[in-house]
């Protein structure tokens, strides 16, 4: 299998949760534990990616333009472009399936969504299988991983994932396959529940990673995820 993973800017876990929860905030209802995926992408749509959130340092991407494509026009079930302009392009039998409700296919729309808000300039392709994801790099700074950290926390927050902590209740509940919510609750290759949503704004944002992590006096501060200088 070809390689399809990207290096990327380091962005700290609890960073991309923080994110992912400004999503989850706007596809849900009040007690409703199932993000609605479609709400995303309509805000997407209609008011653009720094509707949501805007990384220092990198361009505006505006609004998403959602495109259907024929089954055999591209390897990925789904992926993203950004040039010349923001672009999700999903297969039309994903896209059918994904309508429909089906998890493995709100999976796939999830973390494509990661790559629209966190990435930019090369084409996102779908993928969670380890084994195409690049060796040298961390999760954080893993154009694949980071993506798949962003599904983790929008489909099952970790709240969610604290508070039910049973496979089959939370496949059921946020509606995702049940391998997923497995992955989920054992770590799925990050720290379980490593990051509490109370904990996040320990320190001043870092420019660099855009964590809430800059700590210390002035002129000496840093970063504790990345460890640049604050």
């Amino acid at each position: 299998m070809s390689l399809v993973d990207y290096k990327v800017p380091f962005r700290s876990e609890a960073f991309i949760a923080e994110i992912a929860m400004k999503c989850w905030r706007i596809g849900t209802v009040p007690g409703s534990k199932q993000v609605d995926l479609k709400v995303i992408l309509t805000e997407l749509e209609a008011h653009g990616v720094e509707s949501i959130a805007h990384i220092h340092g990198m361009r505006r991407k505006g609004r998403l333009k959602i495109e259907i494509i024929d089954d055999c026009a591209d390897p990925s079930p789904a992926c993203v472009d950004f040039r010349p302009t923001l672009k999700l392009r999903v297969q039309q039998a994903t896209w059918q399936r994904f309508q429909l409700g089906h998890s493995e296919e709100r999976v796939i729309i999830a973390h494509e969504i990661g790559h629209i808000l966190l990435h930019s300039d090369q084409a996102k392709r779908f993928s969670r299988d380890p084994t195409v994801q690049i060796q040298f790099a961390e999760n954080e700074d893993s154009a694949e991983g980071q993506a798949n950290l962003f599904a983790d926390h929008l489909l099952i927050p970790t709240h969610i994932a604290t508070q039910l902590n049973d496979v089959d209740r939370l496949a059921f509940i946020c509606n995702v396959p049940e391998d997923f919510a497995r992955d989920r609750l054992t770590g799925g290759g990050h720290d379980k529940y490593q990051y509490a949503w109370s904990s996040y704004a320990t320190g001043a944002p870092c420019a660099n990673c855009g964590d809430f992590s800059v700590i210390g006096p002035f002129g000496r501060r840093r970063c504790t995820s990345c460890g640049g200088c604050g």
